[in-house]
C-alpha cells in the first residue's frame, strides 16, 4: 500500500492552517470608536474615549494630546479591557487638538494612530 493517498490530505490541512494563521496575524487592533469624534468640533470636553477592536495591555497603551502648535496637554489616562479614557488635567480652550494613541493589545501587538478635533 502507498501512502500517496496521504499526501492530498496533508496539502489540504497546511493549506487550511496557513489561511487561518494569516487571518489571525492580520487582526490586528483598530479604533472603533472616538469621543470627541474624529474631526468634530465640540465644547470642551471632559473625557477622551477611545474603544478598541481588542483587549488592551494596559501597562502599554495609552494616548497623548497635543495643542495644533505641538504643545503638550496634561491628561490623565486610564487603559482598561477595550477602552481608554483620558481627561484633561485643565479645561480645554478653543483651538485645535490631536490624538495620538498607542496600544499593545492582549496578542502582543502594538499599534498607533492619531486624529484631530476641535474645541469651540
Amino acid at each position: 500500500m502507498k501512502p500517496s493517498f496521504l499526501i492530498p490530505t496533508f496539502v489540504a490541512a497546511a493549506a487550511a492552517f496557513a489561511l487561518l494563521s494569516a487571518s489571525a496575524a492580520n487582526a490586528h487592533t483598530r479604533l472603533l470608536k472616538a469621543s470627541p469624534a474624529v474631526n468634530a468640533a465640540v465644547g470642551a470636553p471632559k473625557i477622551i474615549h477611545l474603544e478598541f477592536s481588542e483587549r488592551l495591555e494596559p501597562m502599554f497603551s495609552g494616548l497623548d494630546l497635543m495643542k495644533a502648535n505641538g504643545a503638550s496637554v496634561a491628561v490623565r489616562s486610564m487603559a482598561a479591557g477595550k477602552v481608554i479614557d483620558a481627561a484633561p488635567k485643565a479645561a480645554l480652550k478653543p483651538g485645535s487638538y490631536m490624538v495620538m494613541w498607542h496600544v499593545v493589545s492582549a496578542d502582543g501587538h502594538k499599534m498607533k494612530g492619531q486624529y484631530n478635533f476641535t474645541v469651540k
